[in-house]
């Protein structure tokens, strides 16, 4: 299979969706040459290419070393078939789990993006200011998360609610977004220098359920959740009881 170590990608083979393994007749020749070798990754070591891909190898291996007997050597051949198509189906799936990490990882770097942008539009208007302290608080873990999308090859990204955070806190948050698009694109949205903003629209839907942030006041929290935890977790998630915040914004704020 030319490879040269467990980590090397797979060479050498022909997968179902392929012409020639469709196409293939072992009463026209064999499947492949010794130069041009190829197994059927997914098939059985007894399927019809990789019978005949057997026959290949154990001509050529006896023909080079004859003390070594033929059966004996397409055998050897069909027990190596395993081992390859193991072994090519666990590299698929490492594959997949690195790139599901490596979404969770863009995913999590956007909320912390988004929460750094909406704590410097309010530390920089002062009609925000006092609310550093509570943003400051919720922190990355309480964003919003996403999901990408294309329309028309341009990125997208629909946002994902938190199943634990009030609507209040929502719409809240939002204000700040929508003074950070005004401050940086204007009214008409012709915008500024540098990179645009990402596309996020509204959506129906929730994130998968995650931890939420601990110790915020009573109206933070969606009602219905809380009444749906029990005992341990109410006790967990440390609600501050006494504590009702004021998730609105002054209304002399202009847009």
């Amino acid at each position: 299979m030319k490879r040269v170590g467990d980590d090397a990608p797979f060479t050498g083979v022909i997968l179902p969706h392929e012409f020639m393994l469709a196409n293939f007749d072992p009463r026209r020749g064999p499947c492949c040459t010794v130069e041009n070798f190829t197994i059927e990754i997914l098939g059985t070591p007894k399927s019809t290419w990789n019978i005949s891909a057997s026959k290949v190898f154990a001509r050529d291996f006896v023909a080079h070393y004859p003390d070594y007997q033929y059966d004996a050597v397409k055998k050897a051949f069909s027990t190596h078939v395993r081992s390859l198509k193991r072994a090519y189906k666990q590299a698929a799936l490492d594959e997949a789990a690195s790139k599901a990490r490596q979404k969770e990882d863009r995913r999590k770097e956007r909320k912390r993006s988004l929460y750094h942008r909406r704590l410097d539009v309010a530390r920089a208007v002062s009609d925000l200011r006092p609310h550093v302290s509570m943003l400051t608080r919720i922190g990355p873990d309480g964003m919003s998360s996403d999901e990408t999308a294309n329309e028309n090859d341009v990125p997208q990204y629909r946002i994902l609610g938190r199943h634990w955070r009030s609507l209040e806190v929502t719409a809240w948050l939002r204000i700040f977004d929508a003074i950070y698009r005004h401050n940086r694109y204007g009214p008409a949205g012709t915008g500024s220098r540098g990179n645009n903003a990402r596309m996020r629209f509204e959506s129906m839907s929730m994130g998968h359920p995650q931890r939420a942030v601990r110790r915020l006041p009573r109206n933070a929290y969606r009602a219905e959740w809380y009444d749906g935890l029990d005992q341990y977790d109410r006790e967990e998630l440390d609600r501050c009881e006494g504590e009702v915040y004021a998730f609105t914004h002054d209304p002399n704020i202009q847009l």
